[in-house]
């Protein structure tokens, strides 16, 4: 691939049929030591820029909070045993039980050990909620009853075959940028209807993104809802994890909503040094840390992870994006804070040694700063939309020398031939990369 390779489409996991590819091409480290200079100073800026304390319900248990923060501790060895085996279920590939519980057995079969099953997409909800209305996918309209819960069923199926259910939830973007949010059946309405003035904007007051309408992380509002949301959930299913995507701004350009730029005032009138991109960096770094707090308080054992832009900073000598810097995403950073458990990179592209999007090398860049917490290789099912197992096996081999695990983008295309889903696994003659079945590593801060 050429060095434009690193512009992935500004989407992730949640791409659907289409081949969705985040990208972090960071500038190795040096991001991450200017944000750690600059989080002290924003702590104060962020309670004078109007970002208010983290919802009811979301403060870490004081009984295992140094437990849980403990991000000093020896890292998890990457030879431990066991693999986290993942695969990503979009929204797009389910409207019946029938089709999501066929996927879920295809993926035991499999020998995978986890599946990440979207259950958020667009400010909509794929189970009961008590603060979002029902998605219009599973009925046509939105708000109403499907008659049938999908990640309840998803719990249940994933279970009973001894698998982990991550619920993948879609945090920042908030409604498809082709249509005007409707009104819900129902008396839960969608966010963005009911609180217009939390869209994410541009310098005009408009969003120009041609996917989504995203929320904005500066508004202390946006950032309780979703934090009561996430609760919410945590609360009523026996999730295995919260697995947030689109953990993210569309752009450099964003919000520039009239709450988020006072609040930037005031903070530069504090520190002039602050510049933009570390100040909105810092609004999504407190929206991760109320997160990870409703996950303690709420459903300890649950991990936390995040599918994030596959570059983080660029590979010397490339001009890729980076997640870092174009996208306002400090996911390492999230590790060195311990807010976050384990990170989901999307290198969505080939091994292919010198390349700018090399896959082993971008993932290289993430599990050699990881610290004490895990990574779990993300890789596309397809090499330039084409199926070739050879170089799926390179990538999960290389994943179990240096991650600990992986998960494969997605569900669809291994659904377009199911004799995909037995490539993992093979035969007695000819084993496959889950002849034998593994256990998802253990966490020692969980």
């Amino acid at each position: 691939m050429s060095t434009i390779g690193c512009i992935q489409s500004a989407s992730g996991p949640a791409s659907g049929a289409r081949n969705r590819v985040e990208s972090h091409c960071p500038t190795r480290g040096r991001g991450r030591a200017r944000s750690s200079r600059v989080r002290a100073a924003i702590g104060l800026c962020i309670a004078l820029a109007a970002c208010s304390t983290p919802a009811a319900g979301t403060e870490p248990d004081p009984g295992v909070a140094d437990a849980q923060l403990d991000h000093d501790a020896a890292p998890d060895a990457a030879g431990a045993p066991g693999e986290l085996r993942g695969v990503w279920i979009t929204r797009f590939s389910y409207t019946t039980r029938a089709q999501l519980e066929t996927i879920i057995d295809r993926a035991a079969a499999a020998n995978f050990n986890a599946v990440f099953v979207q259950i958020r997409g667009e400010g909509d909800a794929y189970y009961r909620s008590a603060h979002e209305p029902w998605a219009k996918r599973l009925t046509g309209t939105l708000g109403r009853d499907p008659g049938w819960d999908p990640l309840q069923v998803a719990i249940d199926r994933a279970h009973g075959h001894g698998m982990q259910l991550h619920a993948y939830f879609n945090v920042l973007s908030a409604w498809s940028a082709a249509t005007a949010v409707p009104q819900a059946e129902g008396t839960t309405q969608h966010a963005l209807r009911t609180n217009p003035s939390w869209l994410a904007v541009i310098a005009n007051g408009t969003s120009t993104d041609t996917e989504y309408r995203w929320f904005s992380p500066g508004i202390p509002a946006v950032r309780a809802h979703i934090v009561a949301t996430a609760t919410d959930l945590l609360a009523n299913y026996a999730v295995d994890g919260l697995h947030l995507d689109r953990i993210r701004m569309p752009g450099t350009a964003y919000s520039k909503d009239v709450i988020t730029v006072a609040a930037y005032d005031a903070a530069r009138a504090i520190n002039a040094s602050l510049t933009w991109a570390d100040f909105m960096r810092a609004q999504i770094d407190q929206l991760v840390a109320e997160l990870h707090a409703a996950v303690v308080a709420t459903r300890p054992t649950a991990i936390l992870s995040a599918a994030v832009w596959g570059i983080y900073d660029r590979l010397p000598g490339c001009t890729t994006s980076q997640g870092f810097a174009d996208y306002f995403q400090d996911s390492l950073g999230w590790l060195d804070a311990g807010t976050m458990d384990a990170l989901v990179p999307m290198i969505y592209w080939s091994i292919e040694p010198g390349a700018c999007t090399d896959w082993t090398a971008l993932l290289d860049s993430f599990t050699t700063r990881r610290g004490s917490r895990h990574i779990w290789a993300g890789m596309n099912a397809l090499d330039d939309s084409a199926w070739d197992f050879s170089q799926v096996r390179s990538r999960v081999l290389r994943a179990r020398d240096v991650a600990q695990g992986l998960v494969v983008y997605a569900s669809a295309y291994l659904d377009a031939d199911p004799a995909r889903w037995d490539a993992f696994l093979g035969t007695a003659v000819e084993p496959g990369v889950f002849f034998e079945p593994a256990a998802v590593p253990a966490m020692s801060w969980k």
